[in-house]
């Protein structure tokens, strides 16, 4: 019989990753590898896994891989960034996984944290940054050193210590592209916190059926700051028994805070002097070989555990009597380069089973300040930690390490443009409007540009107008540089534009002559308005997202508000019952219509300029609709002078922005006079609201500002496109293409801001039931249901309506709510509602607040969900199968000329 099959998505680089390939096989087990990149991983061989080519972003073609896998008993990915793709695919197919909700939560830091924040267990202060003046705001708040990271990073990659506002805002800026180098992701959030002084350690858990059982405590060495690279890691931590079981019981409860019922966790805290506190929770196994110590010294295979525990076995006790010590050390490269020699110098002992080297002879080097750096690592086991340790260090001691710095010729920070004499530009306005080229910046556009440059030289051979061989060789070029994240342009000065300075990196990697093809049959007018569509779409589509995180948290909230009653107001004056679940489901539905016009937009862009040159054409015979579909667009453009003169798509989606983020504003100006004490509807959790500086008692809900000062920068993103573009002539031009098109990176983050703290409000605010109901304790709300049911009896609507307004004008007058009451339901006892229910209840037409409206509602919100999160998601697969098609060209390109 065939033997049973186990799917990895994706893997760590180092560590685990291979030794859980490798562990499954001898587990009896059918490996297979899904990614969409296997030159990622150096450790893959002919027998180590089978390799399935896929794109593992998207979550259909990844079920459908796994679907496909013969006798498939269990999915698990080793890297942070796939664990919940392989949750969602595992659990697609019926295979045990954890919550893909909750492992979503964890990736995120900033939602972990509310999470726990709101579960009452111990995390630093932590502020949310999306632009340089977020992270200003905060550190008027904060105290230095704060710690910068990504949002969703990994492995210490884009985390710094600043100790003061320039280190922190330097940090800021590294932190958002930090992860591109790695899985291709930006990170526009960044989280800033407040560091925590003390010991560092992290607790091994794995969870199964409800259980959560503690592997054991780990205690961590650092690097030098401003980085937070794992240098070593000791097992147990040389902590009292007691205190191990109280950290295990703590770490413990933060899991389940987060909802992981099911694998491995990997959480890290530190232990200051007000006790511990968490860093964070990661929904996997611990990184840096720690499983692989573990596995020595409890005396059974870790990785092993986890791949039966996936592939349905049950978790097998764990004998503390086997328990030994254990210590893992590693070594850094502390300079870049070629790597000229790496070896250990003597042989492991008896204590060190294993000793191995990361990086290899030959291989260029680039000191990043996360676990990259690693260069050699040394497990030592003994029966004493102590042992351990000494045997660790001196294993790791004995690597001897040569690198060799590279002078490169990309490496002059000048761009060596054939008419720089000719054109170089005066120093003062340079320094205006060229600055030097920054990563954090220009990333995101040069990731465009090269994709660009795929989609144009795969047509150019298409066409027979550049050599395979030409082409093959800047292809390698490109994809070299894609990887490095672009760091060799960092820093380099860019007098004539970001494309040039790209261009001459390019030249100086191949040759020039080679490099003098890319540029066949376009110019940077066509260049420059197919990346800003690209980038509109991606920011258009980030916003659609966003936006269908708040209509899932409306919907959250909705059958909780629903049942509750409460004023419905008409110009800030109490008009009818209502409910806080038909206010939110207002709220959805002008948010579906918004995200409606904004899949509108993305459908309506779908002509390429690609082709259009200059403005003119080309006599080239180029193939522009090729190009366009390697880009995920339908057709070319029609015209090449509307081509690189339109930036309509650009006003139109900047003010689609502007309409969401009114709407945004409106409701926050809701809430916030719902959060004063006069009205008190609803109530904001303290770790959402602030405090005064001098007034004790008070609790400011001020994130209600930011969403409200939000729209003003929206809007006026809005007036500044629309005045540049007005006045451009309808050619290209500078007004139009850069001053028309640059604010759309304002106004996406500044909407994304407001939308995300939205989100947190609407999610987490609850609502006050007796300050709602005492608002419509004198039934003055339901006189008007009275009136319409005087008037189903016969009586003239305006006659009974202006009975009813005689009696509730006198009967306001009363002071009393009682008396109020009272004294209308004598006066219109068989027609008043008894109750504010029973009024609520009534208001069935029309969309009213009734139960059946309501109800009706809801289904119909559900469906307009759902079919607004499978349009995003068709439009996202689009994209994602034109970028699949691309690199499958570019891959066939570059493999045939090496083939030959």
């Amino acid at each position: 019989m065939n033997p049973r099959s186990f799917l990895f998505v994706e893997s760590n680089t180092t560590g685990t990753g291979e030794v859980l390939l490798k562990r499954a096989r001898l587990l009896g087990f059918e490996p297979y590898l899904v990614t969409r990149n296997p030159a990622r991983y150096s450790f893959l061989n002919g027998s180590i896994a089978r390799v399935i080519e896929a794109e593992t972003r998207n979550r259909d073609e990844l079920i459908g891989v796994a679907a496909k896998v013969p006798r498939l008993a269990g999915i698990y990915s080793s890297s942070d960034y796939f664990v919940e793709a392989a949750s969602r695919a595992a659990k697609a197919i019926g295979l045990p996984a954890s919550s893909p909700e909750a492992i979503a939560t964890c990736r995120n830091k900033w939602k972990q944290v509310a999470e726990l924040q709101r579960q009452s267990i111990s995390v630093p202060q932590t502020w949310l940054a999306t632009t340089v003046r977020d992270v200003e705001t905060i550190l008027a708040q904060a105290i230095l050193p704060v710690v910068v990271k990504p949002i969703s990073g990994s492995g210490s990659s884009g985390v710094r210590l600043a100790d003061s506002a320039a280190a922190a805002v330097k940090a800021f800026e590294s932190a958002k592209n930090a992860l591109r180098d790695q899985v291709n992701l930006g990170s526009p959030e960044i989280i800033i916190q407040q560091y925590i002084e003390g010991r560092e350690y992290s607790a091994e858990i794995i969870a199964c059926n409800g259980e959560l059982h503690c592997l054991g405590i780990v205690a961590k060495h650092k690097g030098p700051p401003p980085c937070f690279v794992e240098v070593g890691h000791d097992f147990p931590a040389p902590l009292p028994e007691l205190s191990l079981h109280e950290l295990s019981s703590f770490a413990a409860r933060a899991v389940s805070a987060l909802g992981l019922e099911f694998g491995p966790a990997h959480v890290e805290f530190v232990i200051a002097e007000s006790g511990p506190v968490i860093i964070e929770v990661n929904p996997r196994l611990a990184g840096g070989m720690i499983p692989v110590m573990l596995s020595h010294a409890l005396g059974t295979s870790i990785p092993d555990m986890v791949i039966n525990l996936y592939a349905g076995e049950a978790f097998p006790p764990l004998q503390s009597s086997n328990t030994r010590a254990g210590a893992i050390r590693f070594r850094l490269a502390q300079d870049s380069g070629k790597l000229k020699r790496l070896c250990f110098s003597h042989n492991p002992g008896p204590t060190v089973p294993e000793a191995g080297l990361l990086k290899f002879e030959g291989e260029e080097i680039q000191i990043n300040g996360d676990f990259r750096d690693r260069v050699a690592y040394a497990i030592a086991v003994a029966d004493e930690l102590d042992a351990a340790v000494v045997a660790a260090e001196r294993m790791i001691d004995s690597v001897g390490i040569d690198i060799e710095a590279t002078a490169r010729a990309s490496d002059n920070r000048k761009d060596p443009g054939p008419d720089e004499g000719i054109w170089a530009l005066h120093p003062e306005a340079m320094k205006l409007l060229a600055p030097p080229i920054e990563i954090s910046r220009d990333g995101r556009l040069l990731q465009l540009q090269a994709a660009i440059d795929e989609a144009h030289l795969v047509m150019l051979v298409d066409q027979a107008l550049v050599s395979r061989a030409v082409a093959a060789d800047l292809l390698t070029h490109i994809l070299d540089l894609q990887n490095e994240g672009f760091q060799s342009l960092d820093g380099r000065d860019a007098p004539r534009g970001l494309y040039l300075a790209y261009e001459a990196e390019l030249a100086a990697r191949a040759d020039p002559e080679t490099a003098g093809w890319l540029h066949l049959g376009r110019s940077r007018n066509d260049l420059n308005a197919t990346i800003s569509l690209l980038a509109l779409r991606q920011a258009a589509c980030s916003i659609t997202q966003e936006l269908g995180i708040l209509q899932d948290a409306l919907l959250q909230r909705v059958e909780e508000g629903s049942k509750l009653v409460a004023p419905l107001y008409s110009q800030y004056q109490i008009a009818l019952p209502g409910s806080p679940g038909h206010y939110l489901l207002s709220v959805f539905f002008a948010l579906g219509r918004e995200r409606s016009r904004l899949h509108c937009l993305l459908e309506d862009i779908r002509n390429c300029p690609m082709g259009a040159g200059a403005g003119g054409g080309t006599s080239i015979p180029i193939d522009p609709f090729k190009t366009a579909q390697l880009l995920g667009f339908e057709l070319p453009s029609f015209n090449s002078l509307d081509a690189v003169a339109s930036r309509d798509h650009h006003l139109q989606a900047i003010s689609l922005f502007a309409g969401v983020s009114i709407l945004l504003s409106r409701v926050a100006q809701d809430l916030q006079v719902w959060t004063t004490r006069e009205f008190a509807l609803v109530d904001v959790p303290r770790n959402l609201a602030g405090g005064s500086s001098m007034l004790p008692q008070k609790k400011n809900p001020f994130l209600l500002e930011h969403i409200k000062g939000s729209a003003s920068t929206v809007i006026g993103a809005y007036v500044s496109a629309a005045t540049a573009t007005c006045k451009a002539p309808f050619s290209n031009s500078i007004e139009a293409s850069n001053y028309g098109c640059s604010p759309l990176r304002l106004s996406e983050d500044a909407l994304n801001r407001a939308i995300t703290l939205t989100s947190l409000i609407l999610k987490f605010m609850s609502f006050n039931e007796g300050p709602m109901r005492e608002n419509l304790d004198d039934g003055l709300a339901m006189t008007t249901i009275a009136a319409e049911r005087m008037a189903s009896r016969g009586v003239p609507f305006r006659k009974a309506h202006t009975q009813i307004g005689e009696i509730a004008a006198r009967v306001s007058q009363d002071s009393c709510v009682a008396k109020r009451r009272s004294e209308l339901a004598s006066n219109l006892a068989d027609v008043l509602p008894a109750s504010p229910e029973e009024c609520r209840d009534a208001l069935q037409f029309g969309g009213g607040p009734g139960k059946r409206s309501t109800d009706s509602q809801v289904s119909m919100a559900k469906a307009l969900f759902r079919d607004a999160q499978l349009k995003c998601a068709g439009i996202q697969e689009h994209w994602a199968r034109a970028e699949i098609n691309r690199k499958q060209r570019v891959k066939e390109l570059i493999d045939k000329h090496h083939a030959t």
